[in-house]
């Protein structure tokens, strides 16, 4: 199995062991089969919320929640729609149950189930393979077991340390990495004609690897929210920048599903979970290289200032290979 290596910052700035969370999407077991395998593996007890919601816990890192991604489904919204809409007196509940789970039944075949990890500590991540592995040995399926499964798998590093320099860091190392870590990754061609995870603006991303920028925290999430109103990011920092100041993303996205957390929410547009040479630790691997170049100071301004600078060279498309190449050379190095 391929080990789950270390960023260079293991702790918080509070002394405290770092987390991760992870999400993995797929199809195929039923919810309830695969809650009694969560259950089997963590020492929880499952509670059915509903048909399409189990919830596995408590267990020694929190509660590990197994869902069809169909909000309406998760939070009973045909039996709230018809109570608005004054029909549930005429119907039956039995008749709104088989209802439901039509709805359920059909979306099942587009819409993926979620296993939601809590926030592990970073040396106990090998649970979630443990999980990934008996989801396939019980028939689960990733993304390329149909084309019309867009499936991912995400992963939520809380932040060693809640300030600007930190996030600005890791953003720009991001940016300054997309071209390799878009390589590594590979989507397969659903996911890439899909439209499903939108890159950054390029004007936003030309403002961010500038030198010259330098902005407070408040500066810092008013200038992303403005180009990025939208949670449809591979890098997404929304949730950590409301877990940060909650009411200045609340005006600016008031309709927005934001769940704060202080932790950065990376988007990788491929679920592998029914390849038997794929592991967990090669997303969480991948993602590292960022960690890494984040906390290189003097690499990551000479790096950034660099990508800047062919961003607006008119040869910037013809020399992206050799940019890659020279990232992964850093990266290889790096390890």
């Amino acid at each position: 199995m391929t080990p789950f290596l270390l960023p260079p910052k293991v702790r918080c700035s509070d002394g405290e062991m770092r987390r991760v969370g992870f999400e993995l999407e797929y199809s195929g077991p039923e919810l309830e089969t695969c809650a009694r395998i969560v259950a089997e593996i963590t020492g929880g007890e499952i509670t059915e919320v509903n048909p399409w919601h189990y919830v596995v816990g408590p267990t020694p890192w929190g509660d590990f929640t197994l869902t069809l991604d169909f909000q309406f489904l998760i939070r009973s919204g045909l039996q709230e729609w018809l109570h608005n809409a004054g029909f549930d007196e005429a119907m039956e509940q039995d008749e709104i149950d088989a209802i439901e789970y039509f709805i359920g039944s059909f979306s099942a075949s587009l819409v993926p189930f979620e296993l939601t990890t809590p926030p592990l500590p970073l040396n106990e991540l090998e649970v979630v393979e443990t999980l990934k592995e008996a989801l396939r040995d019980a028939g689960a399926l990733g993304t390329a077991a149909n084309p019309l499964y867009v499936f991912g798998f995400h992963i939520n590093p809380e932040i060693p340390e809640m300030s600007v320099r930190t996030l600005l860091a890791y953003l720009r190392a991001y940016l300054v990495l997309y071209d390799l870590l878009a390589e590594e990754i590979r989507p397969v061609l659903t996911r890439r004609l899909s439209f499903y995870i939108d890159p950054f603006p390029s004007d936003y991303i030309r403002k961010v690897l500038h030198p010259a920028y330098r902005p407070t925290m408040e500066g810092f999430i008013d200038d992303y929210l403005e180009a990025n109103p939208t949670r449809n990011r591979a890098l997404d920092l929304l949730p950590l920048l409301a877990w940060n100041d909650l009411g200045r993303v609340r005006r600016a996205l008031p309709a927005e599903k934001i769940s704060p957390r202080p932790a950065f929410h990376f988007r990788l547009p491929n679920s592998r979970v029914d390849e038997a040479g794929w592991h967990t630790a090669d997303a969480w691997n991948s993602w590292l290289h960022v960690e890494r170049l984040a906390e290189d100071t003097e690499t990551l301004l000479s790096l950034a200032y660099a990508r800047y600078r062919m961003m607006n060279s008119f040869f910037y498309r013809f020399r992206k290979k050799q940019w890659i190449k020279r990232i992964r050379q850093w990266a290889e190095a790096s390890q």
